[in-house]
């Protein structure tokens, strides 16, 4: 008995190219994780969150429209009795321990501090049955999360990030506190260790940035004997070794107390260590390189693996004996992430009732009646300042209706179908001949001219041939079948035999259709040829400027490989052109 439980960043709900029923068969997992969906609610169709055979759950961006959202779908044999949206409890669902209490967070928090770290959409929180190898069912809750990113030019992120881990270390303990266990799965932001990034920086800055110290003392410290260490073999919680200070070695940096003592804010963030994780995947391979789950599109990294681990899945210390495997599944392609698993032995006994959050309780899919109220929102600040009308669609609909009143009567129709309006227009209709130009108009009429000339003269040989119809002797005879034929002596009078025709109407095409190519050939020569690069001989790209600068939006030309390690032959050269203004 073996269950999955998958996660994986797509990087966009709709820019799925398969149905939605394929799509998470395709994965083979009990519980599918999904992070950065980017639908809001009133973007979510029915096709993607009503999908046979599972119940969704979601949680939207209530800041930004097409921006962030996780989901988590369970099939149904892994059906969970409780669901919540987000991490604080102020939104859509309840969670419970194992008694059947509810979990509340510790900790000081402020509502409008909760309210701003979860109107991101960045976390579903799932809770379900398990029965392990002996019988035993135990509670188990998948936490799926999506971290939030550091923006360079916008400092103040950092701090909303590392709350928001905060946040997520305080509910998950509350969790584990009454007597749950806890998986965290999903994209948390930072790749914890230096092997977990295709290029690190070799100085202190990169083990000190905040995210990574938090890291360190979120995650639980493993140990690792001395003769393991060129193995894949498990290994153990650091507190589970012995001899620890003499014959195993810590992963994490033993330097991290001291600067947790050199930042205050540090140690506020990290005060409480009690409860703390394990990285199922660094817990298997704790030495395995290029174990990297993300990279940038935009250089093709991902043909030369030139990316970071940043997708990962934890679980309380209690949990790993159940644990089987943790897998990175590199060869799964759609999203410039990866999925990550996690393989634990067991099954789960779903529950016979749906949480009330589930997406097939939302009343857009229940095809309930929606009320008029649920169209209108309060004004904002704004609107209230700008003096707008407070609702909407009550004035759009309005003039909607003056509108059509006004035009109805302007449409006063009699039953016989003619309008009783006695006004009439008095200019006069333009022809279609005004609109193009005089040297058009004396083109038109010269080619007019040259049509009734030319009729004229066929008009005058029939009359010619007519009258000396008699005289002619040669212009009558029979031939061997008994038909009539007439011959002329005037042979320019008479079309020469069929297939000589044919082949002049080709010819005269041919050269009608080189014309016209080498005219448009020189209107329009199209794009110069891409230049070569000079390490691989290979027609380089086109790429545009996207940073901020005096080049933005200028373009250039670069080698197409991707971008991997400094000195791989198979990775991008340093051949750099500006495209000339």
């Amino acid at each position: 008995m073996s269950l999955r439980i998958l996660s994986w960043n797509i990087n966009g709900l709709r820019s799925l190219k398969i149905g939605m029923k394929e799509f998470l068969t395709s994965l083979e997992a009990d519980i599918i994780c999904l992070q950065e969906t980017k639908v809001t609610r009133d973007m979510l169709e029915e096709p993607q969150a009503i999908v046979e055979g599972y119940s969704s759950y979601f949680s939207f961006s209530r800041k930004r429209s097409g921006y962030s959202g996780v989901a988590t779908f369970c099939s149904q044999r892994a059906t969970p009795f409780a669901a919540q949206e987000g991490l604080s409890g102020l939104f859509k669902g309840e969670l419970s321990g194992g008694s059947g209490e509810q979990t509340a967070l510790p900790g000081t928090w402020t509502t409008e501090e909760l309210k701003d770290l979860d109107s991101e959409g960045r976390a579903v929180v799932t809770q379900h049955w398990i029965k392990d190898e002996t019988g035993k069912e135990k509670v188990v809750a998948v936490i799926n999360v999506y971290c939030p990113r550091v923006d360079p030019e916008k400092p103040e992120r950092r701090r909303f990030k590392l709350r928001f881990y905060e946040l997520l270390r305080q509910r998950a303990a509350a969790v584990w506190g009454m007597d749950s266990h806890v998986i965290i799965v999903g994209d948390i932001n930072t790749s914890h260790k230096r092997i977990d990034h295709c290029d690190p920086d070799e100085s202190e800055a990169f083990e000190n940035r905040m995210e990574r110290r938090y890291l360190n003392n979120f995650l639980k410290p493993l140990c690792i004997d001395d003769h393991k260490k060129d193995s894949q073999d498990e290994i153990k919680p650091a507190g589970s070794c012995e001899g620890e200070g003499n014959g195993g070695m810590l992963l994490n940096s033993s330097g991290v107390s001291e600067l947790e003592q050199e930042d205050e804010e540090f140690q506020l963030l990290s005060s409480s260590t009690s409860f703390q994780v394990i990285d199922t995947f660094r817990y298997f391979y704790p030495f395995k390189e290029e174990a990297f789950t993300c990279w940038n599109v935009s250089t093709n990294s991902r043909s030369t693996n030139y990316g970071t681990r940043i997708d990962y899945i934890f679980c309380d210390e209690g949990f790993l004996p159940h644990v089987k495997d943790s897998l990175v599944l590199q060869d799964v392609m759609g999203s410039d992430h990866c999925p990550v698993a996690l393989v634990v032995a067991g099954m789960f006994v779903p529950s016979s009732q749906l949480p009330p959050s589930c997406t097939k309780f939302f009343p857009e899919f229940r095809g309930q009646q929606q009320k008029l109220s649920s169209y209108f929102q309060p004004r904002s600040a704004s609107e209230k300042q700008n003096n707008l009308p407070l609702h909407k669609p009550v004035v759009a609909l309005k003039a909607a209706t003056e509108n059509m009143q006004n035009t109805s009567k302007r449409k006063n129709i009699t039953g016989k179908g003619k309008s009783t309006d006695k006004k009439q227009c008095t200019e006069k209709q333009m022809s279609i001949s005004s609109f193009f130009s005089s040297k058009a108009s004396s083109q038109t009429s010269s080619s007019e001219d040259l049509i009734d000339d030319k009729s004229n003269c066929e008009s005058q040989i029939s009359e010619n041939s007519g009258s000396t119809h008699g005289s002619l002797d040669n212009t009558n005879r029979v031939d061997d079948s008994g038909s009539q034929s007439s011959e002329s002596s005037q042979g320019e009078l008479y079309s020469p035999p069929f297939q000589s025709d044919k082949e002049d109407t080709k010819g005269s095409n041919r050269k009608s259709n080189n014309t016209k190519n080498q005219g448009w050939g020189f209107l329009m020569k199209g794009p110069k040829p891409a230049p070569v690069c000079s390490g691989h001989k290979e027609p380089c790209v086109l790429q545009t400027v996207k940073k901020k600068g005096p080049n933005i939006n200028r373009q250039f030309y670069a080698c197409a490989r991707g971008v991997g390690k400094e000195g791989d032959p198979n990775a991008r050269c340093n051949f750099f052109k500006w495209v000339s203004r």
